[in-house]
C-alpha cells in the first residue's frame, strides 16, 4: 500500500475488493497455498512473522489464525490500511504489532530476526536494484532455517516489461468483468504506470546471491508464490 489519504485509499480499496473477492489475482488459491506451506514447516511449533506491505490483513488473516503464530509484525505506509488491519487482525491467537515504514526500511528497523517473512503484491513496485537490495536484508532479519515467502506478479522468461504490461491489461479489460470501465482504466493505468515484475531467474539470482534459495511453490497465470528459504547455519 502506499501513503494515500484516506479518501483515495477507500477508493481504491474498493475496488481492489471486487478484485480479491472475483479473484482474479488467485487470492484464496495461492493463500490457502501460503497456509500449507507455514504448517508444513512448523506444524504446531508456532512462528514469528514479519508481514511486508500488510495493508489492511484481511486476505491474510484468515489464514493465519488457522495456524500458531507466536509473534506478528505487520508493516504498511498507509495508515488507513493499518487502522482496518488492527481489527482484522484480532483473530491472531498472540498480539498484532503494526508499524507504518517503508517496506525496506523496515526490515532495518531492528536486529530481531524472524523464522517467516511475508510480502504479498508489494515487491514487484521496487526498481531491480532495490529487489536486490531487498533479498539481502530479508536474508539479514531471517532465522537459521527461517522462510520468506512471497507472494507476487512474475514475468515469464519471454517477457519484456512493455509485452508484460500489454498482455496484462489486455487480459484485465477482456475478464475482469466484475469492475466498472472507470475501475478497470484506473487499475490498468496503475499496472502500467507502477508495476515492475522481473522474471523468475532474475529474482532467483537475486536471492541466490544474498544467501537464500528460491522454490517455486504456485503459479496462477502471472501471480505466483515463491519460498525463499535461509540455509541452517553449518
Amino acid at each position: 500500500m502506499t501513503n494515500q489519504p484516506a479518501d483515495a485509499f477507500f477508493a481504491a480499496w474498493r475496488t481492489y475488493r471486487k478484485i480479491v473477492d472475483a479473484d482474479y489475482m488467485s487470492h484464496r488459491e495461492i493463500g490457502a497455498r501460503v497456509e500449507a506451506t507455514l504448517r508444513s514447516a512448523f506444524g504446531d511449533e508456532g512462528f514469528s512473522i514479519l508481514d511486508l506491505g500488510c495493508g489492511d490483513a484481511s486476505v491474510f488473516a484468515p489464514h493465519l489464525s488457522r495456524l500458531r503464530p507466536r509473534r506478528y509484525v505487520g508493516v504498511d505506509l498507509s495508515e488507513t490500511a493499518l487502522g482496518l488491519a488492527a481489527e482484522n487482525l484480532k483473530v491472531l491467537p498472540c498480539p498484532a504489532t503494526l508499524r507504518r515504514e517503508d517496506l525496506l526500511a523496515a526490515l532495518d528497523a531492528s536486529e530481531e530476526r524472524f523464522d517467516v517473512i511475508h510480502t504479498s503484491f508489494a515487491l514487484h513496485h521496487l526498481a531491480t536494484e532495490q529487489k536486490a537490495e531487498f533479498f539481502h536484508r530479508a536474508a539479514a532479519r531471517l532465522a537459521d532455517g527461517g522462510l520468506l515467502l512471497m507472494t507476487d506478479v512474475i514475468r515469464e522468461e519471454d517477457e519484456t516489461l512493455p509485452v508484460y504490461h500489454a498482455h496484462y491489461v489486455e487480459w484485465l479489460r477482456r475478464d475482469w468483468s466484475a469492475l466498472t470501465p472507470d475501475e478497470c482504466e484506473s487499475t490498468c493505468a496503475h499496472l502500467v504506470e507502477n508495476d515492475k515484475p522481473e522474471t523468475f531467474s532474475t529474482l532467483q539470482a537475486q536471492a541466490r546471491e544474498a544467501g537464500l534459495e528460491a522454490t517455486p511453490v504456485a503459479a496462477f497465470r502471472w501471480h505466483k508464490l515463491v519460498s525463499f528459504t535461509r540455509p541452517h547455519a553449518a
